[in-house]
């Protein structure tokens, strides 16, 4: 125990013992006055017993000489003693009240002197009792009362004389421990006095030994701060310099001891870096920690003989033991040389970010100036594939597009690329399904597979849930890369997409695992583990013949780990490559139930496919009635989505043809009303004149199957319908080879319509009519919107009529949409766009008649 807790502790045990002393007295003394009490209550009994015993003598004396003189003397004396006996008697009872045994022998007493006095009254009546011998003779019964009386009297008298002696010996005991547990008290109170006189004597003397070292460790404390080369500053708990070291003097000249801070604060020395304003004086450290507030700051900048000095100042407050501030301890380190540092950081920072900028920049740039060429180059070669074409046209035809869309897919690379490293890449978490999105991309890579003669096997584990919580479109992503790998690297066999469900380590997800395997070209044991790398592939071989820019497999992975996910490889050379990716999904509140009749029943083999074409203009909507007329199917139109979904809730389709762009409700959006609120798992394919890969993203995203281009080939559509038929449906027509028109004007070409909706002429003049019919309307609407600066709705005219120009091969009109748009999607105003327009619309107004000759003449050959 401290010395410094001991003197209180003393001090209380003293008082505590002189607290139980005197307690211990008063009780002894109580004890004491009862024993005498108890003493004199029985030396009462006694003399009560013997004044009762004395009274009974004398009034057997008086009642004898009564009968012996019959002197009347005697009668008035007995009788007075009798009156004293019964008083004695009362006063005996009350006396031993407390003793039962004693009550029943004073109760006892009192009857034997009731029965004395009756009897006595008997004697003392004249003529009761005869004179002489035969009067003394009748006392015999009347002194044997008094026997008994005395007898009784006897025993409590030996009684009281046991308790007497008894009740002294107690009053000894009681004496004597008063005295002794005096003693005791005394003697401990003075070992107290003593043991406190010591320990203050110790502290006393530790306090001095105390107060030496401490003059001793503050001389020494001081030398130590002297040495130290940070300035040092102490003030006092009233604001005055108590000490400053060597290096605080010589940093700020003229510190006395004691002087008053106040002082030193008013002397404008110190300024906020980098504002140049004085250091307001609350803001201090030091004035802060005389606040109680231990403070650190960066910001001071020290003015002082022409210099400045950034210092880096830290406060401290300094208590004593009872927790009174005492001392603010302040020390100031000269960070000048660090705080120039950090401005060339800074700059250097600031060029830094300016150059991730001009990247980023040049990257959207180089992103817009590539993509608008190769959108041009694609659409026009998509034009000049519905021109009359020798073979190797053709072919050239065929590498050109083959080219260009390589070279679309490597800028889209570096741009993923350029998003995940800035931290642009926001995932979503929306509910999807895994089997409608691995149907989805099936469908998109059918295509490639099938031209490679390649067998493309989805499987997907049946026990797998529905609808999970993710991003879809970064799961596409990933998966149309490393399946559009397995097919580019894999001449023949097959490729294989396995989805299955992982260990479940956690209750919060659903780990899900993909596994993409070929039987491709395979890779070099040493080439795995670099094969995630940027830039990286297997080896020189593969990169000549196969060509790309390594940078998929990068974005594979970044983009898994960005979902908590994990990727791995496994492959033999010559053998083939298995992938495995394994994303953790939450899972959705609400799943689908894929049991659907038109999904698991077979169909008859003479049911009719039907098929809910969504479109809002009536030229598109005679077109892909006349196409799913002859492809075989049965087809319903819906105006926009409202009308659509009116239409699903009463009636059920095998395929839905969804337009994206649509008044009250677009195709997103209507196709999330389907998925979420129908609850059906309907096919829904998207119609649109847009092909960039980041609309396909959207449209998955919404819960689309896939996603077709307008305008299409018969053999497109149908191709694209029949993955989602379970059953290839027998009213189904091969459609036949089209009867190729010859151009009729440069302005319009029939072929593209004609081959497209199977050489039905009555089909086309009925298209061309309504082209005829509404076409000269929509240009008076797109003058309006040029004559009023609308480029938003020149951009929705343009879009629609895009189709038409495209179906109906007018080339220089397509030319000038899709320069347009180009410079739109831009972000280029009314004054760019408007030099394109005018030539388009005398253009289209140029080619009306032209389509009305071809219409007549078509008539006139068909009468």
């Amino acid at each position: 125990m401290k010395q410094n807790q001991r003197i209180p502790l003393m001090v209380v045990i003293g008082l505590l013992i002189t607290v139980i002393i005197g307690i211990n007295a008063r009780q002894t003394i109580h004890r004491l006055v009862e024993m005498n009490n108890w003493v004199v209550h029985t030396y009462k009994v006694l003399s009560k017993a013997q004044r009762i015993e004395s009274l009974l003598t004398n009034m057997d004396n008086d009642l004898r000489g009564y009968l012996l003189s019959n002197n009347s003397y005697f009668r008035s004396d007995f009788e007075r003693t009798s009156r004293e006996m019964g008083e004695e008697l009362k006063g005996a009872q009350e006396l031993m009240c407390d003793n039962p045994d004693q009550t029943k022998r004073v109760q006892l007493l009192i009857r034997l002197y009731r029965e004395k006095v009756s009897r006595s009254q008997s004697l003392l009546k004249a003529g009761m009792v005869q004179p002489g011998m035969p009067r003394l003779d009748s006392l015999d019964l009347y002194l044997a009362l008094s026997s008994n009386f005395h007898q009784v009297v006897k025993a409590t008298v030996s009684d009281e004389n046991r308790l007497l002696e008894t009740r002294m010996a107690e009053s000894k005991r009681s004496a004597s421990y008063a005295l002794i547990s005096n003693l005791v008290g005394a003697t401990a109170a003075l070992v107290m006095i003593l043991w406190a006189i010591y320990v203050l004597y110790r502290s006393l003397r530790k306090s001095t030994l105390l107060n030496q070292r401490l003059t001793y460790s503050e001389q020494q404390t001081k030398k130590l701060l002297e040495a130290v080369p940070v300035p040092i500053v102490i003030v006092n708990h009233q604001g005055k310099f108590y000490y400053a070291n060597q290096a605080a003097s010589h940093l700020v000249e003229n510190i006395n001891e004691y002087d008053p801070y106040d002082d030193e604060v008013s002397s404008n020395r110190f300024f906020r870096f980098p504002d140049g304003v004085p250091y307001p004086r609350e803001q201090r450290p030091t004035y802060r920690a005389l606040q109680g507030e231990a403070t650190q700051v960066d910001d001071i900048e020290l003015r002082t003989n022409g210099k400045r000095f950034h210092l880096l100042s830290s406060s401290s407050p300094v208590y004593d033991a009872s927790g009174n501030l005492q001392y603010v301890i302040t020390s100031s380190i000269d960070i000048s040389d660090r705080v120039q540092s950090q401005q060339r950081l800074q700059e250097a920072r600031i060029m830094a970010e300016k150059a991730a900028k001009l990247k980023e920049d040049f990257l959207a740039n180089m992103s817009h100036e590539i993509r608008t060429p190769l959108n041009a180059m694609l659409g026009f070669s998509e034009l000049l594939e519905t021109t009359n074409l020798d073979a190797d046209q053709q072919e050239f035809l065929r590498l050109i597009r083959t080219a260009g869309k390589n070279l679309l897919t490597i800028v889209n690379d570096i741009l993923d690329i350029s998003k995940i490293e800035a931290g642009m890449i926001q995932l979503e978490s929306i509910p999807f399904s895994i089997q409608m999105l691995t149907a989805s991309i099936k469908a998109m890579c059918q295509g490639a597979a099938t031209d490679k003669g390649l067998q493309l096997i989805v499987e997907v584990d049946p026990n797998l849930p529905t609808v999970f919580m993710g991003d879809p479109t970064r799961l596409t992503q990933i998966l149309l890369n490393l399946i559009n790998n397995a097919i580019k690297f894999t001449k023949q066999g097959s490729v294989t997409l396995l989805i299955e469900q992982g260990e479940r380590k956690t209750s919060a997800s659903i780990p899900v695992r993909f596994i993409v395997q070929d039987t491709g070209i395979g890779m070099a044991r040493e080439a795995l583990p670099t094969i995630f790398e940027r830039f990286q592939q297997a080896d020189k071989f593969t990169t000549r013949y196969y060509g790309g820019t390594g940078l998929g497999l990068n974005i594979v992975k970044s983009l898994t780990e960005l979902q908590k996910g994990s990727v791995s490889v496994e492959s033999t050379l010559g053998k083939g490559s298995r992938f495995t990716v394994e994303i953790p999904y939450v899972l959705a509140k609400e799943q689908i139930n894929f049991n659907q009749p038109h999904i698991l029943t077979p169909r008859s083999s003479q049911r009719v496919v039907r098929v809910l074409v969504v479109e809002d203009n009536l030229m598109n909507q005679k077109l892909v009635l006349q196409v799913l007329k002859h492809l075989g199917y049965q087809g319903q139109v819906a105006d926009d989505g409202r009308k659509a979904i009116d239409i699903l809730q009463k009636d059920t389709f095998d395929i839905i043809l969804m337009d994206l762009q649509m008044p009250v409700m677009d195709g997103y959006e209507t196709t999330r009303y389907i998925r979420s609120k129908i609850n059906t798992t309907v096919p829904i394919i998207a119609m649109t004149a847009h092909a960039l890969p980041s609309e396909k993203e959207e449209c998955l995203k919404a819960g689309m199957n896939d996603f077709l281009s307008k305008p299409f080939q018969i053999e497109e559509l149908q191709l694209l319908i029949r993955p989602f038929l379970p059953t290839e449906n027998s009213l189904l027509k091969t459609p036949e080879p089209a009867v190729l028109a010859a151009p009729v004007s440069g302005r319009f070409s029939p072929e593209s319509i004609l081959k497209m909706l199977g050489n039905n002429v009555e089909a086309v003049i009925e298209i061309l009519g309504t082209y005829l019919n509404d076409t000269p309307e929509d240009i008076e609407k797109l003058q309006q919107a040029l004559d009023q600066q609308d480029v938003k709705e020149v951009k929705r005219l343009i879009h629609i009529q895009k189709v038409h120009t495209k179906m109906l091969g007018m080339n220089e009109a397509t030319r000038l949409i899709l320069e347009t748009e180009a410079l739109i999607i831009g972000g280029n105003g009314i004054e760019a766009i408007t030099p394109l327009m005018e030539p388009y619309i005398l253009e289209v107004k140029a080619t009306l008649p032209h389509i009305s000759n071809f219409v007549r003449a078509k008539k006139h050959e068909t009468a």
